[in-house]
């Protein structure tokens, strides 16, 4: 049976909606029992979540959502164990997944060049940038971080987790994740900033 995914690219960190009904450790415990209905409800909601995580880290649609569908099928196999955070297992396994293809690139892309020289008619004061356009500069400039960075980003700000959920996730401490991030952000005020003099 092939399962096909939605892939709608959000806004970068967006403020993600509540996650309504029953919590995620009552629904595995009801799927655990035989009711199906339970996983669907789990799989609706964090489905775009982990492929719009994954192809910001692997920057391929495709990939991107098989990685979605092994994660959910880690925890159809009972890898997932009641007394955890079932959604920081989640983000966990599709993290190491998403890593594992990286690697399997045979490549690592630690930098992706973003600002190019102007062509042509430089742009005036004048002239708007669309909304649009900013969130497109600002997801390259995501796209631009080293992997450790970009994941520390995306967890914490894009899937609005506490930096002791990333720290668990990536296997670091919490101290490395605020470092982490803390690079982050001064590595994309440099780069908007230079983005800014360009134009």
């Amino acid at each position: 049976m092939s399962v096909s995914f939605s892939l709608p690219i959000p806004r970068p960190f967006v403020r993600q909606q509540p996650l309504d009904g029953p919590d995620d450790t009552a629904l595995m415990a009801r799927f655990r029992q035989g009711d199906h209905t339970a996983f669907n409800r789990l799989f609706d909601r964090y489905r775009d979540r982990v492929i719009s995580y994954s192809w910001r880290m692997l920057r391929n649609r495709e990939e991107a959502e098989e990685v979605a569908l092994e994660a959910f099928c880690r925890v159809v196999e009972g890898a997932w164990s009641p007394g955890g955070s079932f959604r920081a297992f989640l983000f966990t396994v599709a993290h190491r997944l998403c890593v594992d293809r990286l690697r399997k690139r045979q490549r690592t892309v630690r930098f992706v060049r973003l600002w190019r020289a102007a062509e042509g008619a430089s742009v005036t004061p004048e002239q708007s940038v669309s909304a649009d356009e900013q969130h497109q500069v600002l997801e390259e400039a995501i796209a631009s971080l080293p992997e450790p960075h970009r994941a520390a980003v995306l967890l914490y700000y894009g899937q609005e987790l506490r930096s002791k959920e990333v720290a668990d996730i990536l296997g670091i401490s919490d101290q490395q994740v605020r470092s982490r991030l803390s690079y982050a952000r001064k590595r994309l005020r440099t780069l908007l900033t230079l983005d800014e003099r360009e134009d």
